[in-house]
């Protein structure tokens, strides 16, 4: 039996919308990016039924039932129309209902002294004694810190909570274990076979590990004044450090202009100070601390767009890079950018924001949702572009290009 015919027979029944149900969501949980339900608690009747949001079964679209899924937070009170679900498999001892969309939100759940405590789902045995972690290996919880009480002090599921709360005098080791197991999952979950860098600086240090790379990598392009575009650079990291350690000329492109406090400086002035003498940005030994070059970068609370362009052609006439160090939604409008200009590039991609840059698709038609697939995506946009890792903690992948 072929694929189409096995999902024909499985999904027998049209969703033919029946009644509408409101009231609140108690839970919510999601399967895949095509399905997840909710439990409602009925305002008339005060009985939980579960609610499937589906587009497998081609009753709506998947971009529907993600766009769902954001606003369906449990808590709040809603309104949906339902129908009984194309699946007949989904036939329960509680009633299951299914909704072709959209949800309305009457209320949202918005209490600031209490975070919601969501019910366990409709037909489970109780709370699972297991996770499941970042890694793909099992732990119990009886075994684990509780993330609350570790970040806050404090739990609003305690005594009820079957993680572990540890004593005042237990605390701070108990913080120190917590953070360590987390990075080493991190670590274990996001491992690229492909990275060749075993020994990687912190995520403190990651400006001026690319800066030490754009420097070797765009020096010849960077000389006799020729400068950088640090677009949404922040408060400007990366800008200081190609000033003040390799006396580059670096103008941060941020619309919001960020603060500077002096300890920041300071920082930086050790962390550059050390990079020019070949030390160990984190020594301790004496030091005098003088930037290299005194040169500031320049600060303007802007956008990259085509009017940036057109109001500062000399700006752009005289940059030669553009870099974006996880520079969020920035990062393609660089890339798109500097392909235009023919101006050489540098990004780190980190977050993507798929549920708002549907638009974008892989040559093979896939969607892209992960970091990875964004730099496959990035990539595509020219041949020419270039990758390589770099030595620090995180995202770490730079796609560059020379022209």
């Amino acid at each position: 039996m072929s694929t189409g015919e096995e999902k024909k027979q499985r999904f027998s029944r049209p969703l033919v919308i029946t009644t509408t149900l409101q009231g609140q969501i108690r839970h919510r949980r999601k399967l895949s990016k095509e399905l997840f339900f909710i439990d409602v608690l009925l305002t008339d009747t005060s009985v939980k039924e579960q609610v499937l949001f589906r587009s497998d079964d081609e009753s709506c679209t998947r971009e529907l039932v993600q766009d769902t899924y954001r606003i369906a937070r449990p808590g709040s009170i809603i309104r949906v129309e339902v129908g009984l679900p194309t699946d007949p498999r989904e036939d329960s001892t509680y009633k299951v209902w299914q909704s072709k969309g959209p949800l309305i939100v009457i209320e949202l759940y918005n209490d600031p002294k209490q975070i919601f405590i969501s019910d366990p789902p409709l037909g489970s045995k109780g709370p699972k004694e297991t996770i499941v972690r970042q890694d793909g290996s099992t732990k119990q919880k009886s075994q684990m810190f509780c993330k609350f009480w570790i970040n806050q002090r404090e739990c609003i599921r305690f005594p009820n909570c079957p993680y572990l709360h540890p004593s005042e005098e237990e605390y701070e080791e108990a913080r120190k274990t917590w953070i360590e197991d987390r990075l080493t999952v991190r670590k274990i979950a996001t491992h690229d076979p492909e990275d060749p860098h075993t020994s990687k600086k912190s995520h403190a240090m990651r400006a001026m590990v690319f800066v030490q790379w754009i420097h070797q990598t765009f020096g010849d392009i960077l000389k006799d004044g020729t400068g950088v575009l640090d677009i949404a650079g922040g408060k400007g990291d990366v800008s200081m450090f190609l000033c003040h350690a390799y006396g580059i000329p670096s103008t941060v492109v941020e619309p919001e202009i960020r603060k500077r406090p002096n300890h920041w400086y300071t920082r930086l002035r050790r962390y550059t100070c050390r990079i020019v003498q070949n030390q160990d940005p984190l020594s301790t030994a004496p030091i005098e601390e003088k930037w290299p070059y005194e040169l500031e970068p320049t600060y303007m609370g802007t956008l990259l767009d085509d009017d940036f362009v057109v109001s500062y052609p000399d700006i752009v006439e005289n940059t030669g890079l553009l870099v974006g160090m996880h520079a969020d939604q920035a990062t393609e409008p660089i890339v798109d950018m500097a392909l235009k200009l023919g101006k050489a590039f540098a990004v780190i991609p980190c977050c993507v924001f798929g549920h708002e840059n549907r638009h974008r698709r892989l040559k093979s038609g896939g969607e892209v949702n992960t970091t990875e697939e964004f730099i496959q995506y990035l990539s595509e946009k020219d041949t020419r572009i270039q990758k390589a890792y770099l030595g620090f903690e995180g995202k770490n992948v730079v796609l560059y290009y020379r022209p």
